[in-house]
């Protein structure tokens, strides 16, 4: 047997039974049931050391270990005893080191995913004016649909209540074209019940070629809310459903502004020299014109379908001429859990000397 295996997914009663987790609802215990596996682990393994920080929650789910400090100190923690319903030495860097005294059990969940979650739940939800009537005469709450990704991880806990409180809801038919490709951007989309598919038309006379299907919990129409652009595609229900929409005045004080970091040429150069890769989001013939060294070409228009392409593990600088397509690059690569920050001003302004061909 090897020291770390992982097989089976835990099951949503072991995750309900453990702290905070119990605070979440049971949607999100049930997301997270999904994706987390139980790791098997062997006698006399070190699972974190004194002074790490892995940003990781860690729960005891069978067998013993013990907590070391580097004074001498030790505690012991079995399984089913009250210390294992929560997180082994949650504190970073850690504080003990973890080791197993027979073979265990332990779940990981990601301390960012998990204090989103909490975040998510505790305020979006924490308002009986999102509640509604269910047919069977329960009473759910419909923001439990949406997935609080990375689009909202950055968020003030008070904006997040904000959103939802400045939130129209629509009711809408099949059928029923809910941003036209060309039209100016005014309001950014949460699903809240039914699916829309996403197209897009390459010429005025040409067919829309289908792009996505969205389902309840996905959200859109951000880009031409950022750039200040035309609408880059169509959205049209393929079901009945209601959406949740957000003027663009709130969106952009909302949502925009406090997740899109801005930084200086000297900063940008800074990170390229660390952990950095410039994406000069501009149109194909732009970036030949000239860029900055390095950057690689992925035009606004392709970052949806060409996100799978990039690295978590980077810290990614878009840039436009002005800043204003950056901002939406940003804002959309957030979404897919990358980090990502905007040249501020754009390269308008850089001397010739900055850039190549």
């Amino acid at each position: 047997m090897e020291d770390i295996e992982q097989q089976n997914h835990v099951d949503v009663d072991t995750l309900s039974s453990l702290e905070p987790l119990s605070a979440l609802s049971e949607e999100r215990i049930r997301e997270l049931a999904d994706e987390i596996l139980i790791e098997y682990v062997d006698a006399d393994i070190t699972l974190f050391s004194e002074g790490d920080i892995d940003n990781q929650v860690i729960y005891l789910i069978s067998g013993e270990l013990e907590l070391r400090t580097g004074m001498g100190t030790c505690k012991l923690i079995s399984a089913g005893t009250e210390d294992s319903w929560h997180p082994l030495d949650p504190k970073q860097p850690r504080q003990t080191t973890a080791m197993t005294l027979s073979p265990v059990e332990i779940i990981r969940i990601d301390q960012d995913k998990l204090d989103t979650y909490l975040t998510w739940d505790q305020v979006a939800t924490g308002d009986d004016a999102h509640d509604e009537d269910h047919p069977d005469g329960t009473t759910k709450n419909w923001t439990s649909n949406v997935t609080p990704s990375a689009t909202f991880s950055s968020l003030p806990p008070a904006n997040i209540k904000e959103l939802f409180a400045r939130m129209e809801s629509i009711n809408v038919k099949n059928g029923d074209v809910i941003i036209k490709q060309g039209d100016p951007g005014d309001y950014y989309y949460l699903i809240k019940q039914g699916q829309a598919k996403v197209t897009r038309q390459q010429t005025p006379d040409s067919e829309p070629v289908e792009l996505a299907i969205l389902g309840e919990g996905n959200n859109f129409g951000e880009e031409a809310l950022i750039s200040n652009k035309p609408r880059n595609a169509n959205v049209i229900m393929i079901t009945d459903g209601v959406l949740m929409r957000l003027a663009k005045n709130d969106f952009v004080e909302l949502l925009q502004e406090p997740m899109i970091e801005k930084i200086t040429l000297d900063q940008t150069l800074e990170s390229i020299q660390d952990n950095g890769q410039c994406i000069d989001v501009r149109v194909p013939s732009e970036y030949e014109q000239g860029h900055l060294p390095g950057s690689i070409s992925m035009p606004l228009n392709e970052l949806r379908q060409r996100a799978a392409e990039l690295d978590k593990n980077l810290n990614y600088i878009c840039y436009c001429n002005t800043g204003r397509r950056s901002s939406a690059a940003a804002f959309l690569l957030a979404q897919y859990g990358l980090h990502a920050s905007v040249l501020k001003d754009g390269v308008q302004g850089l001397p010739n000397s900055y850039m190549i061909r």
